[in-house]
């Protein structure tokens, strides 16, 4: 047999054609924006204080485009070593600029933002001077780069330049000559809008002003700033979460009708409260750790409703024309966020919904806050979060799990924001169904006036009467139909959730047994201690799904009928602390049935968990939210004065119910829970409203917290 032939290795160097400036430039960034924003960006980096980006036309006719800045300007070193390097890593090696005892966290790391005047125009010049040196000039010609044969042939042209060109003397001046677009008034009323989100509206500019000149003889230099309609916002939620996780948050509610209210948490929510709040929606990125990876944070998010009323109503308080309300929040709209005072999302208005807010809204519009209704700030910092980072086109974040935790416990003040604004809210009027038509008299008055003047006796109108009551009789019968239908998929789907959430939890021991019989089959010699283990938990999670299907599977069966079977409240009441072990055990709760009246009632099982499983998990929840002092639920039944029904009681020793949520918390849709779907409470009433009780909250509840009662009918 031929042996076969060896080829020694051989090295092949990587090498870049000229084209290279062109894509890069071109390609790197998404629009004509973008690339002047990452031109402005650069003149923070270079500590200036104001920069002025001009349209100037030339005697040719054609239109050019000036950056200058006061800033700290280059050297001949810096041009050579620094600038003249694709991708430098200048940047990510010095990360502050410092000028007069003050610093700066630069916002460019990647060391290609010069490179966006590429796809601005033919040609670019650059004349820099530093304070008290030379001042140098630089002309880059990207055609002629283009059409290089090689890299080796790849110049820009370093000369002296004319200080008189920099207005200040001193900083940087960037000239893009041929420029390849049309900057219509449209385009720089766009750019106007980029360039004012640049520096957050929240803060006063101070010491970074931006103007901008637009094409035309006559133009002037004009500064971009914000108008008094972002500085008084309706609704108002600012705050932080610090290093350890714990959320600490101020929300400020502003009429236009001249109402008000203030809400402040004087004491944070903890890290473990924001992860289970989190956790409640489980298509979403689950925080596990002991601390957030995406590190501290600020916010401030402002928010408007934008329906023809409240327009109207902030037309006429702001002096403005309705058209211009939406155009002026349109001007910042969405969530931006800021490192070391810089933007970094959104560039463009593509990125203006990064977050997904719109498509998170389309299944719950009215509550849920739209982008176009908000101006946000977020404020992060390279040393406090260097885990976000930006995409090399500027257009989202890379998508670690500190970006995706960062994302989710944004998500998770936007639903703070929305849980608040409802409250604050007017309600809609109900739109009126044809199902309560059968409701209005109007019919038999006209008949019964109709039948007095024609002279008919009293029995002939009695009969109308009676007519109309039977009607009405219809209309009754149909209403409770349709509730209680309604009411059963209400009912199912607050059961889904909670399966879905037991499946999970259950889950996790079975997938546990089955690791450790691979790690078994791998290994046989570490032993069968770890299979002995979680098989043990895998049995008892095994059972409990079992329990759980054959509480619920009648309830979804077609033949199903209220009445046909009873429950047992102690059985009941057990799973449902079967079902809250972990969250009891990490909240440090401490559970007490007090079981003293009788046991068996003449409710459906699944029915009898639903409305104790709601009462329960809220109470887990609030206890939750104290953060200090005992933590106390305990369910109690006791003879009821009624005769044939026993009396439930459901106490802790939680935050309680504020005073005005108390007529509002068994109203459909009603939360004060992020993630909520405000439907449990009225769930648990309806049901127990079926069965001839009345669910009630305590006007003094035992422990000091919440309490709530109902009475059930006994077998």
């Amino acid at each position: 047999m031929a042996a076969k032939p060896t080829i020694k290795p051989e090295q092949v160097p990587f090498r870049f054609h000229p084209r290279v400036f062109a894509s890069l430039g071109a390609d790197l960034v998404t629009s004509d924006l973008v690339a002047v924003i990452e031109l402005v960006k650069n003149c923070y980096d270079a500590f200036a204080t104001r920069v002025d980006v001009r349209f100037k036309t030339g005697a040719d006719g054609k239109l050019s485009l000036e950056i200058e800045d006061d800033g700290m300007g280059m050297t001949d070193d810096t041009i050579r070593d620094v600038w003249c390097v694709v991708a430098t890593p200048f940047r990510e090696q010095h990360t502050t600029s410092s000028r007069d005892k003050k610093q700066r966290r630069v916002s460019g790391a990647k060391g290609l933002g010069r490179l966006s005047a590429a796809r601005l125009g033919e040609a670019m010049q650059v004349v820099t001077k530093t304070k008290g040196g030379k001042c140098w000039q630089v002309d880059v010609s990207w055609g002629g780069l283009a059409s290089s044969d090689s890299m080796d042939t790849c110049y820009a042209f370093l000369a002296e330049g004319d200080e008189t060109t920099l207005r200040k003397g001193a900083g940087t001046l960037v000239r893009i000559n041929g420029l390849y677009g049309e900057w219509t008034d449209e385009m720089v009323s766009d750019l106007e809008e980029g360039l004012s989100r640049l520096k957050p509206p929240f803060d006063k500019l101070g010491d970074f002003k931006i103007y901008i000149t637009p094409p035309g003889e006559n133009e002037r230099a004009t500064e971009i700033e914000p108008s008094k309609l972002i500085n008084n916002p309706t609704y108002l939620i600012k705050g932080h979460y610090a290093a350890d996780g714990s959320l600490k948050y101020e929300y400020l509610y502003k009429g236009l009708d001249g109402k008000r209210r203030s809400v402040n948490t004087a004491t944070p929510q903890s890290w473990r409260t924001v992860k289970d709040d989190v956790s409640r929606n489980p298509q979403r990125y689950q925080p596990k750790g002991d601390k957030p990876l995406c590190g501290p944070f600020n916010f401030e998010i402002r928010a408007w409703d934008l329906d023809k009323d409240s327009v109207e109503l902030a037309a006429g308080q702001f002096k403005m024309q309705k058209s211009q309300i939406r155009t002026e929040i349109r001007t910042f709209k969405g969530l931006s966020v800021y490192r070391d005072q810089i933007l970094v999302l959104p560039k463009s208005e593509t990125a203006r919904d990064w977050l997904g807010l719109d498509l998170r809204r389309v299944s719950k519009v009215g509550t849920r806050i739209s982008t176009s209704q908000i101006v946000g700030y977020v404020g992060i910092s390279g040393d406090a979060n260097p885990d976000i980072e930006d995409t090399s086109d500027r257009e989202r974040f890379v998508q670690n799990d500190a970006a995706k935790e960062f994302q989710v416990l944004l998500y998770h003040v936007i639903e703070a924001l929305e849980m608040e604004r409802d409250r604050d809210r007017e309600p809609a009027p109900p739109s009126p169904l044809d199902i309560f038509s059968g409701i209005s008299a109007s019919d038999v008055v006209t008949e019964a006036r109709r039948a007095k003047e024609q002279g008919a006796d009293a029995d002939e109108i009695i009969a109308l009467v009676e007519g109309f009551d039977r009607k009405l009789e219809g209309t009754r019968k149909a209403v409770e139909q349709h509730f209680t239908y309604y009411s059963r998929l209400a009912t199912l789907g607050t059961l889904a959730a909670m399966l879905v959430h037991e499946i999970g939890n259950k889950r996790l021991y079975i997938q546990s047994f089955v690791e450790a019989v691979h790690a078994y089959l791998a290994k046989p010699e570490k032993g069968t201690f770890d299979v002995k283990k979680t098989l043990k938990y895998a049995e008892e999670a095994l059972s409990h799904l079992q329990r759980l299907a054959q509480v619920f599977y009648p309830l979804a069966a077609r033949t199903y009928k209220r009445g046909r079977r009873t429950a047992s409240i102690a059985a009941t009441v057990e799973m449902c602390r079967t079902a809250q072990e972990k969250p009891l055990a990490e909240r440090g709760i401490d559970w007490k049935a007090e079981l003293k009246g009788p046991d068996e009632v003449k409710v459906d099982p699944a029915e009898l968990h639903a409305v104790l499983q709601n009462l329960v998990d809220n109470a887990v929840y609030w206890l939750g939210r104290k953060e200090s002092g005992e933590k106390k639920l305990v369910i109690e039944t006791r003879k009821s004065a009624i005769a044939g029904r026993v009396q439930v009681l459901v106490h802790d020793s939680g935050v309680g119910v504020a005073d005005e949520d108390r007529e509002r918390i068994f109203d459909p849709g009603y939360t004060r829970r992020p993630n909520g779907a405000g439907m449990g409470l009225t769930v648990a009433g309806e049901i127990v409203s079926q069965h001839d009780g009345k669910l009630r909250l305590a006007p003094q509840g035992r422990f000091g917290g919440a309490t709530f009662d109902f009475t059930l009918p006994l077998k």
